[in-house]
């Protein structure tokens, strides 16, 4: 099976990056650049994760978040809340918004990878 991962970060070229590596370890990737295509995206395609920076442009990932938790249709996908912002609270406000995990830029691609890997077989896990 191969799983959907949407990833929405306003920086094109880190985008790319992330892309090129998530599809190279066998996902299937889409791709917003502000937080209201997030959200439309995670309605339309219902991806099974979630790799969210902080802040973008139209809905930073608080607002993202929020939104998603609260419809039925999104609020099962984990996120993994992905940024460069420096702040030592945002975790926990991140995690208390319903983010699975955090990441800081620049980050560990095989941390990353392993996490996103790790998170999926628990949702298999409980979907089963």
């Amino acid at each position: 099976m191969k799983y959907e991962i949407l990833i929405a970060d306003d920086d094109r070229d880190f985008v790319t990056v992330l892309k090129e590596r998530l599809e190279s370890s066998g996902f299937i990737t889409d791709c917003a650049y502000e937080g209201v295509r997030t959200i439309e995206l995670a309605h339309k395609k219902k991806p099974d994760l979630i790799l969210l920076d902080w802040k973008m442009p139209a809905g930073g990932a608080s607002t993202v978040l929020q939104y998603l938790k609260e419809k039925p249709e999104t609020k099962n996908i984990p996120v993994i809340v992905i940024t460069g912002v420096a702040d030592n609270f945002l975790e926990s406000k991140a995690a208390s918004l319903g983010a699975k995990y955090f990441i800081r830029k620049p980050y560990d691609p095989h941390l990353l990878i392993d996490t996103i890997n790790e998170i999926l077989a628990l949702r298999t896990e409980k979907s089963k």
